[in-house]
């Protein structure tokens, strides 16, 4: 079987720097061996990308607090804001789109703390509003 002189020019820029001896053993690797695990040992191994990071712990903590008001978040984060601002006796003209948006903007009036206690109260307020028990009055 004669080689091509494509085969030919790739064997000779391989083996222009190795002595002879060193060819020897890099063709009984490729007879012995594998294609996979061949280039699986030349080939660089292949980097891994950085896992993404998780959020903001605050928009998470505020998701699984206001999990069970049926809404969408956009609604839930208007409930939200409209809550502290009445809690704090502020005008927030925010128009949140979702809850991490929200986040952002009350962090430029409230600490952390704040807006967590503000998704606490808001949810005990609506078990007030809308609990399953009935009042006798």
């Amino acid at each position: 079987m004669k080689l091509s002189a494509d085969d030919a020019k790739l064997l000779r820029q391989i083996g222009q720097r190795r002595s002879r001896a060193e060819l020897k053993r890099l063709f009984e690797l490729a007879r012995a061996h594998s294609d996979r695990s061949l280039l699986a040992a030349t080939l660089p191994a292949k980097k891994k990308t950085p896992a993404k990071p998780k959020g903001d712990p605050l928009v998470r903590e505020l998701e699984a607090a206001l999990k069970p008001i049926m809404a969408p978040a956009t609604e839930k984060a208007d409930l939200l804001i409209e809550h502290i601002a009445k809690k704090h006796r502020r005008k927030l003209s925010f128009e949140p789109k979702g809850l991490a948006d929200a986040t952002r903007q009350l962090r430029t009036k409230f600490t952390d703390e704040q807006i967590r206690a503000g998704a606490q109260s808001l949810m005990t307020h609506l078990a007030k509003l809308y609990g399953d028990r009935e009042t006798v009055v």
